[in-house]
């Protein structure tokens, strides 16, 4: 009986191997020589975790392993920002920081696309003057690592107005430490009797195919199980080599709910990523640290000399309310699609914005873009009018 199990276990792997490679010699690739890595452009950095390589270019495609629907040209800059270098202002210029994850890195399309590109644009245009709309978007990036990068280095550019894009899934990012399939982990800040504090910087490496977060008992905590981490090993392992894995996946892409599943397979449940907190009167833990970090982040900004802009989703309303009692100024973006005229705002297997979106996005965000500059001009004037004259 032994041998009969070897014996078909031998002719199984025997013929998946002459599959694969009769699919290699037909011209079919693994699944990432087709598609980019979610972390392409991505090197460590000891306090956010992950940056991007400065001064690298390349190619975004995707989403795997749907159709591909975009593929992008990505320049980052010396500075590790997405698009050209920043050149000095004028005196009269002014200067706006795009801060948040993928949604502002926006790697599905070409940068000119971008909203940030397009704002640039717009507002050069309304303003009279230079404007430059710096893109400093890192896709994956929660609210504690757009905070703790102004905090480090966005600050330095002086900007007159920080715009933060708040993402549906900010509020677990806040709260992941390491996140299943990642290169690289993060620090996590915990909100201790109303105060926070960053726990795990630098950030220290974990398997890529674990999951760590920090809970409600500020303590990091596994939160993966040895099975999945197991099929999480298999499944990287026939997306780094295995042609037949991408033949699979293409055909499994009309059965979205088995394709989830699979997935689902090797990853935490959802309701594991989420911080227990009995105590929270509703209000979960994860969505008291977010608005705590935004918060904090509101102020840095103000006390630097400029101006703070959260944009929300539709789904924000928690975070706006706990944010308005700080003084935050938000912008809750409800339906674009009225802004477009176009209801197709998105990729069709994507969650993030096409051309037709960042338009919309563009406009929904220049009047009150506009409205803050000037605020921000009239206060420049002031002062400049208020300094004593210098001695010849």
């Amino acid at each position: 009986m032994i041998g009969k199990l070897l014996l078909a276990g031998f002719s199984t792997v025997f013929g998946l191997l002459l599959l694969e490679s009769g699919l290699r010699l037909a011209g079919y690739q693994a699944i990432y020589d087709v598609y980019s890595k979610p972390s392409i452009f991505w090197e460590y950095e000891p306090l956010l975790g992950w940056a991007h390589t400065p001064d690298s270019q390349g190619i975004y495609v995707g989403p795997r392993p749907w159709p591909i629907e975009f593929s992008a040209a990505i320049q980052i800059n010396s500075q590790g920002l997405r698009g050209p270098e920043i050149e000095a202002l004028p005196a009269e210029g002014l200067r706006v920081l795009l801060q948040g994850d993928s949604m502002v890195a926006a790697f599905e399309v070409d940068y000119e696309d971008t909203f940030g590109a397009l704002l640039e644009d717009s507002l050069t245009e309304e303003l009279g003057v230079p404007v430059q709309v710096v893109n400093a978007g890192v896709r994956g990036y929660g609210t504690d690592q757009s905070y703790l990068y102004f905090n480090e280095r966005g600050h330095l550019l002086r900007p007159d107005l920080v715009i933060q894009y708040h993402s549906e899934n900010d509020p677990r990012n806040n709260i992941t430490v390491h996140r299943m399939r990642r290169p690289f982990s993060k620090a996590a800040f915990a909100l201790r009797d109303g105060e926070l504090k960053l726990e795990g910087a630098p950030v220290p490496s974990y398997p890529m195919c674990s999951a760590y977060r920090m809970n409600s008992a500020f303590e990091v905590e596994r939160i993966s199980t040895l099975t999945r981490e197991l099929v999480c090993r298999f499944q990287i392992a026939l997306a780094d080599r295995s042609a037949l894995f991408t033949l699979l996946a293409l055909r499994l892409t009309e059965q979205r709910s088995l394709l989830n599943l699979l997935y689902r397979l090797g990853s935490p449940d959802k309701e594991e990523l989420i911080a227990d907190d009995p105590e929270s009167a509703g209000v979960g833990y994860e969505t008291r640290l977010t608005a705590a970090v935004l918060s904090a982040f509101h102020e840095s900004v103000r006390e630097s000399g400029s101006r703070f802009l959260l944009i929300l989703p539709a789904s924000g309303e928690p975070i706006r309310e706990a944010v308005a009692r700080e003084g935050v100024e938000t912008l809750t973006l409800g339906a674009l699609g009225e802004v477009a005229g176009d209801r197709d705002l998105k990729f069709k297997n994507d969650s993030h914005f096409n051309e037709a979106g960042h338009r919309a996005l563009a406009a929904r965000l220049k009047p009150h873009a506009v409205q803050i500059l000037r605020e921000q001009q009239e206060a420049k004037r002031a002062s400049r009018a208020s300094d004593p004259p210098r001695r010849r």
